[in-house]
């Protein structure tokens, strides 16, 4: 679905060159959790920001369904970032002066004229229909990611990029959080969860490790484990 070849990415400050990526190769698929896996500066949210056209690399190629979108113009990385990209981020970015309707409504009225009913599909889906006329300050850290999902799902995205999703969560808000994510793969639908969580790891189908810039290593999983199987410490 989503494919990365020798990429890399550099950034100019004056005289210095700072090499964020380094030739990095990997394949997202539909269906499948992937975790992109590493230290803080290790990498992770430069391939997170081209991954969702946030950001184009220096060399390399990114492709989504065989299509180059690196060199695409500013408007067609706009319409990718809409119409195939949902992001979850790990501080929410729900707009404050918003209800929780009204923030996952924005999304899905990019799916369909009818999204009042998608809009409560999603937030039945994670747990707060009831919540849905409350300002984000009235909600709970787990409760407003639990929003920031909804409102991702709710525009049927195909890569459903997660960065950092549970970074300001506690470990029982985290697995309810990890278990949404994990039931949002479909044969329609990528999960990337970016991370410097170990634990992690056993939930996905595939664990991309990133160090210093490239690709450490690529485990494909063949029965990753339900998050309540996980051992959290």
């Amino acid at each position: 679905m989503l494919s990365l070849k020798h990429v890399s990415k550099s950034y100019q400050n004056g005289s210095e060159v700072t090499h964020a990526l380094n030739d990095v190769s990997f394949d997202i698929e539909s269906n499948q959790v992937t975790v992109i896996l590493g230290p803080s500066g290790s990498g992770k949210s430069t391939t997170l920001n081209i991954l969702g056209g946030m950001d184009r690399p220096t060399s390399g190629t990114v492709t989504y369904n065989n299509n180059f979108i690196n060199t695409e113009s500013d408007k067609q990385l706009t319409d990718y970032r809409k119409e195939i990209v949902g992001f979850v981020f790990q501080f929410y970015n729900l707009i404050s002066n918003l209800t929780v309707f009204e923030n996952v409504a924005i999304s899905a009225q990019l799916e369909n004229k009818k999204y009042r009913n998608i809009t409560e599909k999603y937030l039945q889906k994670v747990g707060l229909l009831k919540r849905k006329n409350n300002f984000p300050d009235q909600l709970s850290g787990g409760e407003m990611q639990r929003v920031s999902i909804a409102r991702a799902l709710a525009k049927s995205p195909k890569v459903l990029l997660c960065d950092e999703p549970t970074g300001a969560l506690d470990t029982e808000t985290s697995k309810r959080v990890f278990e949404i994510l994990k039931k949002s793969k479909s044969k329609d639908t990528a999960v990337v969860i970016v991370t410097h969580n170990p634990l992690v790891a056993p939930i996905a189908d595939r664990v991309i490790h990133i160090k210093d810039g490239r690709v450490d290593k690529i485990i494909d999983n063949p029965s990753p484990l339900e998050v309540e199987e996980v051992d959290w410490g």
